[in-house]
């Protein structure tokens, strides 16, 4: 799929929480915020609150779209880890990652150079499928990449922390992101997932 054109023209959503981290805010204040990208039928993305403070969630029925941010590309230099906390609750079953036909993924992060032409992404993605640490460029776009971070099938909030620096240096010979999206997508195998987001943010360590 060509995500680059989605996450273009997207607020800021950036709460401070000291001068080391960056989080997004996915209170009702944030939320109004965060506008959707993508084509056709959209995934359906609303937030809830408990005792752990806010998260989002994402359903996906046959539908492909993203909620996404411009940020400053010299946030790397000071913060180079990204932390992501994920909860599936419904994945996909029987599809291959590693085709179109197949290329849905629950929940995903994307970060990189996102511009109309020339884009070089990321995706810091769940499967369940792939084992963690696979890496491969998209089949849909020779300019993104999928780096499976995630392959817990507990159904439980499990967190992640990845050096996004260093894998866009690696992968796209870049050292800085443009945006972040939250993505959640089904529209090529059609199925019904259902994720959850929480305590995103970039980290000086």
């Amino acid at each position: 799929m060509r995500f680059f054109a989605y996450f273009l023209s997207v607020l800021f959503i950036f709460t401070t929480v000291n001068s080391k981290e960056f989080r997004i805010d996915f209170s009702d204040k944030g939320m109004k915020l965060l506008k959707k990208r993508g084509f056709g039928n959209k995934t359906n993305y609303s937030n809830g609150k408990d005792e752990k403070g806010w998260y989002l969630k994402a359903e996906a029925d046959g539908t492909a779209t993203g909620l996404g941010m411009e940020i400053d590309k010299e946030l790397l230099n000071e913060m180079p880890f990204l932390n992501i906390t994920f909860k599936i609750e419904k994945d996909f079953t029987n599809i291959d990652q590693k085709t179109k036909d197949g290329h849905d993924w629950a929940a995903r992060i994307m970060v990189g150079h996102g511009k109309k032409i020339g884009a070089k992404l990321v995706s810091l993605a769940h499967s369940s499928f792939l084992e963690e640490g696979f890496l491969q460029q998209s089949p849909w776009t020779k300019g993104s990449r999928d780096y499976v971070i995630s392959n817990d099938k507990s159904g439980e909030w499990h967190t992640r922390k990845v050096n996004v620096k260093e894998l866009l240096e690696k992968t796209h010979g870049i050292s800085f992101t443009n945006f972040i999206a939250i993505f959640s997508d089904s529209n090529n195998s059609k199925q019904k997932i259902i994720a959850y987001y929480r305590d995103i943010y970039f980290s000086s360590e």
